[in-house]
């Protein structure tokens, strides 16, 4: 459930803010990008908002303002900073009562360095501050990280100075805003991983599942739901044979998931039928003009087999297969074993 939105909305009242933000970004060796974007108060269109803060996101290089993103200073992960506007020339409003907290305090910036640091500032964001009337406000805010990743920036802005009740809050919400933001991080990898499943699946060519320890069956590629129509109970009966070391008395594989803090997951693979891949093995050696010794070949290497296990199954040397391997590729005019399997098994 995605709760940002909320989160920030409910964080502005919180706070007494006239606007809040929360966003994150995706560090690249090329560019940098927004990975999300929540804000609160702003007069921009969410769609508008994503475009214009990625735009400002990619045009920057380290190190942002008062933070670099690709690696915050340890002296700012996890803790509330409160500061006027990077873009302001007027002095400072009297600090905090706890003024561990304060601005240069917590940058560690000298004295003499601080006038330098602040034309930085201004140079690199005063536009963008200035663009959206954020110029004359106060911000409070927190890097959000994961040891020195940054997994979000989070915070309010107002005209007046936040008090000590109001960094208290922010404070004490870290520990939360940690865990959650950490969540959504793996939240947008699984998202990634799971598509890439998917298409690794319905690249085999074959019906394949993600099945449970139970036998219901999490995920099946295309061919797979096409079997499951005509048998529904195919891959839970299949699996309960396979637990019990009984045969399985189908073409069915079953490989063991294993994620720490998961029950266990199964993929199961629905290897063609011996009858019907012989049959296409005999069409596509006609076609291509291979000898009767490398049609066996290629028959063992459809099915999975080293070159090792087919010059056991030939009796010949694993050198000579190799040769029968070489020729086989160069007749279907392919490169590798893997697109050899590729164009058998995606041949009609």
């Amino acid at each position: 459930m995605d709760v940002l939105p909320a989160l920030v909305e409910a964080l502005r009242e919180a706070l007494r803010a006239e606007r809040s933000l929360a966003y994150g970004v995706d560090i690249g060796p090329e560019r940098y990008q927004l990975s999300f974007l929540n804000h609160s108060g702003f007069s921009l269109e969410p769609r508008v908002a994503h475009a214009t803060l990625d735009g400002f996101v990619g045009a920057r290089r380290d190190p942002w303002g008062y933070f670099n993103p690709a690696n915050p200073q340890p002296s700012q992960r996890n803790r509330e900073l409160h500061f006027h506007a990077p873009g302001m020339e007027a002095p400072s409003p009297a600090p905090p009562r706890d003024d561990r907290f304060t601005l240069w305090k917590t940058l560690g910036v000298p004295m003499e360095e601080q006038a330098r640091l602040q034309a930085h500032v201004r140079a690199s964001v005063g536009g963008f501050l200035r663009e959206y009337g954020l110029e004359r406000m106060m911000f409070l805010r927190v890097l959000v990280c994961e040891g020195p990743a940054l997994l979000g920036w989070v915070g309010a802005m107002r005209s007046e100075p936040f008090n000590s009740r109001e960094l208290h809050l922010l404070r004490e919400l870290i520990p939360s805003l940690q865990r959650r933001l950490a969540l959504d991080a793996r939240l947008r990898e699984g998202g990634m991983l799971h598509a890439a499943l998917e298409a690794a699946l319905e690249a085999l060519g074959q019906a394949a599942y993600v099945v449970t320890s139970t036998g219901r069956v999490a995920f099946a590629n295309s061919m797979g739901r096409v079997r499951l129509e005509q048998d529904s109970g195919l891959v839970a009966e299949a699996l309960k044979r396979h637990l019990k070391g009984e045969p399985i008395g189908t073409e069915l594989t079953f490989s063991p998931l294993r994620l720490t803090g998961a029950p266990a997951h199964y993929l199961a693979i629905v290897q063609g039928e011996p009858q019907q891949a012989l049959a296409r093995v005999h069409t596509l050696s006609s076609g291509w003009g291979l000898t009767a010794r490398e049609m066996e070949v290629l028959g063992r290497l459809v099915r999975g087999e080293s070159n090792k296990a087919i010059a056991l199954h030939l009796g010949c040397a694993e050198r000579t297969v190799e040769v029968h391997v070489t020729r086989i590729l160069a007749k279907a005019q392919v490169e590798s074993r893997s697109a050899l399997i590729a164009k058998c098994f995606l041949a009609s």
